[in-house]
């Protein structure tokens, strides 16, 4: 009979880092939210002729995960991905972003000077080097909340580029719930979105299974070093969001390694979160996290 590995945390179980806030799309936990906005996110690009999409959810919940995530599903072959995170530039510069990233190299501004050229530049690559070969533009634009309105129309323009058969883009709008506020003030853009979708938390079996997920990334062996009660505690002090989990979860090895506690304990979870909350380190979660 085989022996029974013992489920403690250490110095080197796991080796790597399993709470750091990377794009490693290895720690990507299929939740039930968000296996759906990747299923319907992939249909929407997969489809080509939705125009626009949305995802909206709250902050850490793990809109940006996805959209690498996305990005990586998405088939080079058949569709160019454009990932732009810095929705803070205006029309102009997000085209010369756009067309940056079809060719593959930074383009300069002085070489496209003005709003024509850059149009031009991007039709001619839209229809030619991307259509004309059979292929589609996927567009996620992260942080999307931030685009001023006339952006967003212009945004929008970009998808009446089409044939009279297929679109030849799909825009993906990514951003916090105010996004949706923002839309509402543009009914020609808000009527031009075809698929939307509001990620939501984790539920507390879900933010056990993400912890014992993101620990097995790491390489962790054993059972779930977690107690009930703590888990009560990071649920109800995270509210079952990825980023804060993340945050808390990370401090709190420091401390359960530098205890010599061998598990995340009830009282490793209240020393942790009462020390961020005194100190700022927390998103607000209500008056009382725990």
């Amino acid at each position: 009979m085989g022996s029974v590995t013992e489920s403690r945390l250490s110095a080197t179980n796991p080796p790597a880092p399993p709470f750091d806030s990377t794009r490693d799309t290895r720690y990507f936990f299929p939740s039930e939210g968000h296996a759906e906005a990747l299923s319907r996110l992939l249909f929407l690009a997969e489809d080509r002729n939705m125009g626009i999409g949305l995802m909206t959810g709250e902050i850490g919940s793990g809109k940006t995960m996805l959209r690498t995530v996305l990005h990586a599903r998405l088939p080079a072959k058949t569709h160019t991905r454009v990932s732009i995170e810095n929705s803070l530039l205006d029309f102009d510069d997000l085209l010369l972003e756009i067309l940056s990233q079809i060719h593959g190299q930074r383009l300069r501004a002085t070489d496209y000077p003005d709003r024509y050229t850059r149009l031009a530049a991007f039709k001619r690559a839209l229809t030619e080097q991307i259509a004309g070969l059979g292929g589609h533009l996927v567009i996620l634009l992260d942080e999307a909340q931030q685009l001023d309105l006339g952006t967003l129309e212009a945004l929008k323009g970009l998808t009446n580029i089409a044939s009279e058969r297929q679109n030849f883009l799909t825009l993906i709008l990514i951003g916090q719930p105010e996004l949706r506020t923002l839309l509402r003030q543009l009914p020609q853009v808000d009527q031009r979105v075809s698929l939307r979708f509001h990620l939501t938390a984790l539920t507390e079996q879900e933010t056990r299974e993400y912890v014992r997920h993101r620990l097995d990334v790491a390489g962790y062996t054993g059972d779930l070093p977690l107690d009930d009660e703590a888990l009560e505690r990071l649920f109800k002090a995270s509210r079952g969001i990825p980023r804060e989990i993340n945050r808390i979860c990370k401090i709190a090895l420091e401390h359960v390694l530098d205890e010599g506690l061998g598990r995340f304990t009830e009282s490793a979870i209240v020393t942790v979160v009462e020390d961020l909350r005194r100190h700022g380190g927390l998103f607000d979660l209500g008056a009382d996290p725990l």
